[in-house]
């Protein structure tokens, strides 16, 4: 094989440095190359409308090689301007002449398309490439997002929708409604005590068991909270407390609605007399002589009493036909039987009775599924059964379910919710304000997928122009590639040249 037949292979990324050891380039090409890309911009100002020049200006550095087609396409568009001894009389035709032949001295030109080959297969197709998987990662990320923002937004909805449904709100307006149902919670307690009347016989079970188990003589009462709500029902504090009914119950108002206070028309709590004193005119008052006396007029008459204080003291008086049973005398604290403040609340409306009444039941709740499991239980090393009466197991399983359902209704969600709210009325606010706000993170959700979406649609957009980037820059560069090769062929009398490690 002769050395004609042997291919030139030269890598892309050492083309420049290789034209300059080959003595093809000087090394100075950089400060000639600049003059001549300036000039090539003024010609661009003066470009004829044609299609062929706008296909080779578009998506391309203007190089050497663009030059020339930009002259053979000029010879055609400035053919009016040629004379008869064969020269272009045209203004462009003479600049891109000049431009052409600049670029060929020295070999200027090889040495600018090596290195804008260089820069095009070495950084710049990288680049686009790195930015269609950045464009790729964007999407695929706003997807995940996407979906994790659906799957929040239908945790919170549901979260939302339990903790409506636990207080029994609808949830459209959930302050109304929860003040509602708050207004509501005596009667729902009057349900209670009602249901609570069904314990009378565990009471009953409970205090013969254990007045079974004390000495002769000997009393102790259990459950005597419970038991008073199972006999007279969901009364008064004050009837609890003092065992009689108030003549009036001044019950306290609860004030759910928010009041606007006028800081102009009070001030500090203090009645405004304005700035000046009273004025009660300016004359005294006239009593006349200091020495005259006051003329009542005749003696007043009290009547004659015909009554002998003798006969008086032989006639007692009898009060037996007198009903003095709701006579209530004013002492002991009792307020003249008027019940006020938290003595006005029902017992299972006033926390601290309820909580004595819920720690009873549960008392009792604990002796009855003890007794449960005696009674059920074969050769138990402590029984308490032979200290009391018998109580069949299904007896004692009705009991312990009545129990346990009075339990449960006063220990839900919803019931505490609503004890808190009569206790303290600001409860509300904030009981409101945590629900909404659970309305206002779905809103915060569903709007932050609006940013999702633009996001990843301004990812497919950058994408799709990068795309097209990439393609005009990976075709522009093979053209390139060609044309050197080509070019520096030539110069080895026709030896074949691979310019390699340019991307496709």
């Amino acid at each position: 094989m002769s050395e004609q037949e042997i291919p030139i292979d030269i890598a892309v990324r050492k083309l420049v440095d290789w034209l300059m050891s080959r003595r093809l380039c000087e090394k100075d090409w950089h400060q000639h190359v600049t003059a001549i890309r300036t000039r090539v911009g003024e010609a661009m100002r003066d470009m004829p409308e044609h299609q062929g020049i706008a296909a080779l200006l578009s998506g391309a550095h203007i190089n050497y090689f663009h030059c020339l087609k930009i002259v053979e396409i000029l010879k055609e568009t400035e053919a009016d301007s040629k004379n008869f001894l064969g020269q272009y009389g045209s203004q462009r035709m003479k600049d891109w002449k000049e431009i052409v032949s600049l670029y060929q001295k020295d070999s200027l030109y090889l040495a600018e398309a090596a290195q804008l080959l260089t820069q095009n297969v070495v950084y710049e197709i990288p680049g686009l490439r790195k930015s269609l998987v950045r464009c790729d990662n964007v999407e695929e990320e706003c997807d995940k997002q996407e979906e994790s923002s659906h799957r929040k937004e239908k945790e919170l909805v549901e979260e939302f929708a339990r903790e409506c449904k636990e207080l029994g709100v609808e949830g459209k307006e959930l302050r109304r409604e929860v003040i509602e149902l708050a207004k509501d919670l005596p009667s729902v307690y009057e349900e209670v005590a009602e249901q609570a009347k069904g314990l009378d016989k565990a009471c009953a079970a409970y205090s013969n068991f254990m007045a079974g188990m004390l000495d002769e003589g000997t009393t102790h009462q259990v459950v005597e909270n419970l038991r008073f709500l199972v006999e007279q029902g969901n009364v008064t504090t004050y009837e609890w407390k003092y065992r009689e009914k108030p003549i009036t119950v001044e019950e306290p108002t609860m004030l759910f609605e928010e009041e606007k206070e006028d800081s102009s028309a009070t001030d500090a709590g203090c009645i405004d007399f304005g700035d000046g004193e009273i004025d009660f005119g300016g004359d005294d008052i006239d009593f006349g002589d200091s020495g005259a006396e006051i003329d009542f007029g005749d003696t007043i008459d009290f009547g004659e009493s015909d009554l002998d204080s003798e006969a008086v003291e032989s006639c007692p008086i009898d009060f037996s036909a007198v009903d003095m049973s709701d006579i209530v005398v004013e002492e002991g604290g009792m307020a003249g039987g008027v019940a006020k403040d938290e003595e006005a609340l029902s017992l299972l409306d006033n926390r601290r009775t309820r909580a004595i009444i819920i720690d009873e039941l549960e008392e009792l709740r604990a002796f009855l599924e003890q007794r449960l499991v005696e009674s059920t239980a074969e050769g138990s090393k402590y029984s308490l059964v032979s200290g009391g009466g018998q109580e069949s197991e299904a007896s004692l399983r009705s009991m312990v379910a009545a129990v346990a359902a009075v339990l449960a209704t006063l220990n839900t969600q919803k019931m505490r919710q609503l004890q808190l709210i009569r206790g303290s009325p600001e409860v509300v606010g904030r009981l409101v304000d945590r629900l909404k706000a659970k309305q206002a993170q779905v809103a915060r959700v569903v709007s932050s997928r609006e940013g999702i979406k633009r996001k990843r649609r301004e990812a497919g957009e950058e994408r799709v122009e990068v795309s097209g980037q990439l393609k005009m820059l990976a075709l522009r560069s093979k053209e390139l590639q060609g044309e050197l090769e080509e070019d520096l062929s030539l110069k080895y009398k026709g030896r074949k040249v691979n310019i390699m490690g340019v991307a496709t």
